[in-house]
């Protein structure tokens, strides 16, 4: 009797979790900002679910074999959308493409072919043909998954200048990763071993924990503004988007805050964003300001939520005016601009030019009127 009311207690518990993580997963069905961003938070969000009850197999013999299935291909390839909604929460330039998906989808190829023939046999009640070769390649994967998500959180953290998203990043995003990557390395350690509902129980609580973290986080800030929402930037303090024209420096307007201003003549007149390696740290020890009012003032008066896109501006703008007006090699004027070397310089100016900086010299000599001969 006493094992039944453990058990009862332990569904419920489940229950209670699962519910919490469906009110997230409503949440991201909603309309707003970023939708890629919030399709992959959805997914892993349902992932949670299929495993807080793919944990409890005996559950699965009651279920129809079609969601069966598809609550162990999500189980199964819950590191993978880790991942992915950790891609998609901090990386405002997030879209889904062919090797985003195939990643994901390789995932769940994995996991089902490492645990569909013992789910098979659970389900047929026969005897558990016990781990392969397969599911320790599985394991490798949850593993190097789960590593990939606490990296995607760690990497752009000095850089980001929302600071609710900064808030999630240190408390919530950083959290779910290291709870993930304990809570992995103890279900690898105790896999094919009794460990009674004890164990397990903690587990979905653990997960329940982070679950009304993030719903608290919600309702005080609002998911829009945790995802960071759309950028708002002056048009004039964009480089402008035909590829064949450059936009002045911005002039500093009458109300204008002093720091703002001098965070102008920095970068205008005394080109600091030249400097390669410059951080927010950095550049806020010369404005003699706090890199906390750096970042708010980078991003709620300019409207940039990465210090990395305000640097680009800044050094696009320049070479760009330079590879119309010079004929320096490219290599050196990205290494004047500030850049370290020519692939970083490359990328970024063909995601803002859409072409490579030598086609973009190529097209600006020709849109360029020839002197009478």
């Amino acid at each position: 009797m006493a094992l039944t009311e453990n058990a009862q207690w332990d569904l419920l518990l489940r229950g209670a979790v699962g519910g919490v993580l469906l009110f997230h997963a409503a949440n991201l069905m909603g309309r707003g900002p970023r939708a890629a961003a919030r399709t992959a938070l959805w997914i892993f969000t349902l992932s949670l679910v299929a495993y807080l009850f793919c944990q409890r197999t005996t559950l699965l013999v009651e279920v129809p074999r079609p969601l069966v299935w598809g609550v162990l291909a999500l189980c199964t390839s819950s590191t993978a959308w880790l991942w992915l909604a950790a891609r998609g929460l901090f990386d405002d330039g997030f879209r889904w493409d062919w090797p985003l998906l195939a990643a994901g989808a390789g995932m769940v190829a994995l996991g089902l072919a490492a645990n569909a023939p013992r789910l098979e046999a659970l389900l047929a009640g026969s005897v558990d043909p016990g781990p392969g070769t397969l599911t320790a390649v599985h394991a490798v994967a949850m593993v190097a998954f789960t590593a990939a998500a606490v990296w995607e959180v760690l990497r752009g953290w000095r850089d980001d200048l929302v600071e609710p998203r900064r808030v999630a990043r240190r408390w919530v995003a950083l959290g779910i990763g290291l709870y993930a990557a304990i809570a992995l390395a103890v279900e690898l350690a105790v896999r094919d071993r009794p460990v009674g509902l004890l164990l397990p129980a903690l587990h979905v609580a653990g997960i329940g924990a982070v679950a009304l973290a993030l719903a608290v986080l919600v309702a005080r800030r609002s998911l829009d503004a945790v995802l960071g929402g759309p950028p708002v930037v002056a048009d004039a303090d964009r480089v402008a988007e035909m590829p064949t024209t450059v936009a002045p420096e911005p002039q500093a307007a009458p109300d204008e805050s002093p720091a703002l201003k001098r965070l102008r003549q920095a970068m205008a007149e005394q080109h600091a964003y030249r400097r390669e390696g410059l951080t927010v740290a950095s550049l806020a020890a010369d404005l003699g300001m706090g890199e906390a009012a750096l970042r708010t003032l980078i991003n709620q008066q300019l409207g940039y939520r990465n210090f990395n896109d305000f640097l680009h501006h800044h050094r696009l703008q320049e070479a760009a005016a330079r590879l119309a007006a010079e004929d320096l090699p490219v290599l050196t004027i990205a290494l004047d601009c500030g850049y370290g070397s020519i692939g970083p310089f490359n990328r970024a100016f063909r995601q803002r030019f859409g072409m490579t900086p030598t086609e973009y010299r190529a097209g600006m000599r020709l849109a360029q009127p020839r002197a009478p001969g």
